[in-house]
């Protein structure tokens, strides 16, 4: 199992974004576009050379009976002029609302990961979400549909097989500064079964910036000898918020 620290943050090049509680539950908002941006660096330097680099930016965009998400993640390590590791990862949802709780979602999902295995996975796939709670606090959404995937191993093995994804998303209000949020998901197929879970938990410092706290577990099943199945990350990054 392979562990990345990441310690220290800077709001550089920080996009002036923010997804509000709102559109996680659902609510019309003042304007009809929502994101949030981050970014968390450290290096050192001495006896040992290291630096890592991580970001993430989240978009979404609301109008009537839709809602469009957009994420884009990636980070970058390297010690000793060595790289440790080179991940991103871009997903594109699109949810129509049935009913307040009830909605149909498209999904297209791609990743690369110099050190996971897989020179890239994509996949595609389109089902059912329902909002399982709602509440001034928070929410809790649930999605399951069937999918394809796309695949090559770094020794150039290419695959393409079906898949069933199944995805929750949670977030709870702690207090007025402090808010928790667990999302995973599962892409299961017959060559290869992928999971991503991220757990965060951000304080807010100031009206506009927020320091979070996540810790994300990465897991392939099925990888070529001498793959680590599982990375995890460790991540302190400062937020810059917009509303």
């Amino acid at each position: 199992m392979k562990t990345r620290h990441l310690l220290l943050a800077t709001p550089l090049a920080l996009a002036p974004l923010t997804i509000s509680p709102a559109i996680a539950q659902g609510e019309t908002t003042d304007g009809p576009w929502t994101g949030s941006a981050e970014l968390g660096a450290s290096i050192s330097t001495g006896n040992t050379e290291s630096s890592t680099v991580n970001g993430k930016l989240s978009l979404g965009y609301l109008t009537g009976p839709w809602t469009y998400r957009f994420r884009l993640e990636t980070i970058q390590s390297s010690e000793d002029g060595e790289d440790t590791a080179n991940r991103t990862l871009g997903e594109f949802e699109s949810n129509y609302a049935l009913t307040e709780r009830d909605y149909l979602f498209g999904v297209l999902r791609g990743t690369h990961d110099e050190f996971s295995g897989y020179k890239y996975q994509t996949s595609v796939a389109a089902g059912y979400g329902r909002k399982i709670w709602i509440s001034e606090r928070g929410s809790w959404d649930a999605e399951i549909g069937p999918g394809v995937r796309i695949a090559e191993t770094e020794d150039g093995e290419r695959e393409t097989n079906a898949i069933a994804r199944v995805s929750s998303g949670f977030n709870y209000r702690i207090s007025d500064f402090a808010q928790f949020n667990q999302d995973v998901t599962v892409l299961a197929g017959q060559d290869n079964t992928e999971i991503e879970s991220v757990t965060g938990l951000s304080t807010s410092l100031t009206e506009t910036l927020a320091m979070k706290l996540a810790y994300t577990v990465q897991h392939n099943t099925d990888v070529p000898a001498g793959t680590e199945k599982t990375d995890t990350y460790t991540s302190v990054n400062l937020v810059y918020n917009f509303d």
